[in-house]
C-alpha cells in the first residue's frame, strides 16, 4: 500500500528552487495589421518584465485598417483583445475609417522657426504616416490642408493639396511687412513666450476636401479675415475643429546674411549678398561710402536682366540723406537711377576703417522669369558737380530654382 500526499505551495516558492529566475514562455501575435514589430532593447533583459504571474511586451503596430487584435498563448490556452484605440495613431480629422487605414495620421513639420524681414515666408511640411498605400489608390482622396494663425486679429493662411504616396505638401504663409515694423499684436490665448526680440506665432491647421477640378481654394475672403463678427443677424457657422502645429519667432530684423564688399570707386562701396536666391526671394544691395570718404552728392545707375526687379529702394538715415529714385522694371532690361544728396553729415562720428551706410536696394526676382545660375546687376557712380564718370562694375547673383532647408523624418 503507498501512501499518497498531496501538497500545495504559493507560485514564488517555485522560483527557489533554481537559481535562474522561471517566466511564462507566452507566444504573442498581432492580427489585422499589415505591418507590426515586437520592441526590445538593446542590452534587455529577457526576464526583467517577467514572472510566472505576468508578461510585458511592447509593440509597434505600423499599418492596420481595423482595430489589431493581440492573441496570447500558453500551450492549448489563448485569449485575445482589441488594442485600444487611444494606443494607436488614429487623428481626429481624418475620419474617413471605410476609405482610409485605421491608424493613418497627419503629421507637421516648420521648415524654419525663425522668421525675419528678408524672408518673411513661414512654410510648414506636412506628411501622412501609417497609410497602406499598395491598397487601391488613396492618394485620389486625399484632402487640402488649411495652415492658419491670428496676428493683429486677423486670420491669415494658406493651404496645399496632399499628393503622391508619401502623401506630402508644403503650405507658405507670408507675413505683411507691417507686422516687422510694429510688431505682432496677437490673441491673449495664442500668445507665448518668446526670444528677446521676437514675437511668437502659433500656427494651426485644419483639413478640408479638394474642390472638383483637385484644388483646394480657400474660403472666399478667407485670406485676411477679421475673426470679429459684429452685426450679424445669425451665428457665424462654426469653424471647423483646429489642431496646432507649433509656433515660429518673427522678428523686426533681418536674418544673418553674408555679403561681399564690392568697391564702385573710392568713395562709394556696395556689399553684395553671397546667399541663393530663389524665383519670388529678394536680395538685398547695401550701398555705403568707404572709410574716410567726404562724398555727398552722387548718381548711382544701376542695370540688371528683365526679370530681376527692384522692389525697394531704403535709406538708412533719412535725416542726412535724401534719395531721388527713377526705376524702370517693365523695359527689356531693369533699370534705375538714384540721385544721393547729403545734407547735414556728421563725419567726425564715423568709426574709422568701417563703412557708413547709405540705402538698401531690393531685387526682387519674378516667379515667372525662369532665371537659373549667376545673374549681373551692373553699377556706375557718377558725379554731377565735377562731371566725372566712374567704371561700369559688374556684381553677381545666384538664382536656383530649389534650396536645401533640411532633412525631415518621414519614418523612423
Amino acid at each position: 500500500m503507498i501512501a499518497v500526499t498531496e501538497s500545495r505551495a504559493v507560485v514564488d516558492s517555485l522560483q527557489r528552487f533554481s537559481s535562474l529566475p522561471a517566466y511564462l514562455p507566452t507566444s504573442f501575435h498581432v492580427s489585422n495589421a499589415e505591418e507590426s514589430f515586437v520592441l526590445k532593447e538593446a542590452n534587455q533583459d529577457v526576464t526583467r518584465n517577467c514572472s510566472l504571474q505576468a508578461r510585458v511586451e511592447s509593440f509597434f503596430i505600423y499599418r492596420a485598417r481595423s482595430p489589431p487584435m493581440v492573441n496570447a498563448s500558453y500551450g492549448p490556452f489563448s485569449v485575445e483583445k482589441t488594442v485600444p484605440r487611444e494606443l494607436m495613431l488614429t487623428s481626429a480629422p481624418f475620419g474617413h475609417t471605410g476609405q482610409f487605414p485605421f491608424n493613418w495620421k497627419l503629421k507637421a513639420h516648420i521648415l524654419g522657426s525663425s522668421i525675419y524681414s528678408n524672408r518673411p515666408k513661414v512654410q510648414t511640411l506636412f506628411y501622412i504616416t501609417g497609410m497602406g498605400w499598395a491598397d487601391g489608390d488613396p492618394a485620389e482622396q486625399l484632402p487640402c490642408v488649411k495652415m492658419f494663425a491670428f496676428p493683429e486679429a486677423r486670420e491669415v493662411a494658406a493651404s496645399c493639396r496632399l499628393q503622391g504616396t508619401p502623401g506630402l505638401c508644403v503650405a507658405e504663409l507670408e507675413v505683411l511687412p507691417e507686422w516687422f515694423s510694429s510688431g505682432l499684436d496677437l490673441e491673449p490665448e495664442e500668445e507665448t513666450p518668446a526670444p528677446l526680440g521676437g514675437t511668437a506665432m502659433e500656427l494651426f491647421f485644419t483639413l478640408y476636401p479638394a474642390d472638383q477640378a483637385g484644388q483646394c481654394p480657400l474660403e472666399e475672403d478667407s485670406k485676411w479675415e477679421n475673426n470679429i463678427h459684429s452685426g450679424q443677424d445669425s451665428a457665424p457657422p462654426a469653424p471647423a475643429a483646429r489642431e496646432r502645429i507649433g509656433s515660429v519667432v518673427v522678428y523686426p530684423t533681418q536674418d544673418d546674411l553674408k555679403w561681399s564688399p564690392l568697391s564702385l570707386d573710392e568713395n562709394v562701396v556696395i556689399s553684395v549678398p553671397l546667399n541663393l536666391i530663389r524665383e519670388g526671394d529678394t536680395a538685398t544691395f547695401l550701398v555705403s561710402l568707404a572709410s574716410g570718404s567726404v562724398a555727398d552728392h552722387f548718381t548711382l545707375r544701376i542695370k540688371a536682366a528683365a526679370g530681376v526687379k527692384i522692389t525697394a529702394v531704403r535709406v538708412s538715415s533719412e535725416d542726412q540723406w535724401a534719395v531721388q529714385e527713377e526705376i524702370d522694371n517693365d523695359s527689356v532690361q531693369t533699370a534705375a537711377t538714384l540721385t544721393c544728396v547729403g545734407h547735414h553729415l556728421d563725419t567726425q562720428s564715423r568709426t574709422n576703417g568701417s563703412f557708413y551706410e547709405i540705402l538698401q536696394v531690393d531685387f526682387g526676382i519674378d516667379n515667372s522669369s525662369g532665371l537659373a545660375g549667376a545673374q549681373q546687376i551692373t553699377w556706375q557712380v557718377e558725379y554731377p558737380v565735377e562731371d566725372a564718370t566712374r567704371e561700369l562694375v559688374v556684381s553677381e547673383i545666384f538664382v536656383s530654382h530649389t534650396s536645401f532647408v533640411g532633412i525631415v523624418p518621414l519614418a523612423m
